[in-house]
């Protein structure tokens, strides 16, 4: 009997341990967490340190807000007489507001 408690015992704990490896997650500084569940954006949104969010149900991913360059390469714009012009490369630079604002941009501005 003592042997079948303590396998329950050993299989509750590593039950709980794969749980808590699969909840907590960190953010990096300079970056704010967005979360998913069910593939919906929720309303909840976390600064850096460790957080905690219930696993396999809720996904997030981490956001910059802080100043960043992204850089594109051969752009192709054509004028109003036909002619084809191509840029090597365009960089823009931008910042992200820290608060609830993101919510709105991340919604409108990602696919799904």
């Amino acid at each position: 009997m003592a042997a079948n408690m303590g396998a329950v015992i050993l299989i509750a704990a590593a039950a709980l341990g794969v749980f808590v490896n699969f909840s907590v997650h960190k953010i990096e500084e300079g970056h704010v967490a967005v979360y998913y569940r069910g593939g919906a954006l929720l309303q909840e949104t976390c600064g850096p340190g460790y957080h905690m969010m219930f696993p396999f149900l809720t996904t997030f991913r981490s956001v910059q807000v802080t100043l960043q360059t992204d850089e594109v390469k051969n752009v192709p714009c054509g004028t109003s007489g036909g002619v084809m012009i191509y840029f090597d490369r365009i960089e823009v630079v931008n910042i992200l507001r820290s608060d609830s604002g993101n919510q709105d941009f991340i919604y409108n501005n990602t696919p799904g």
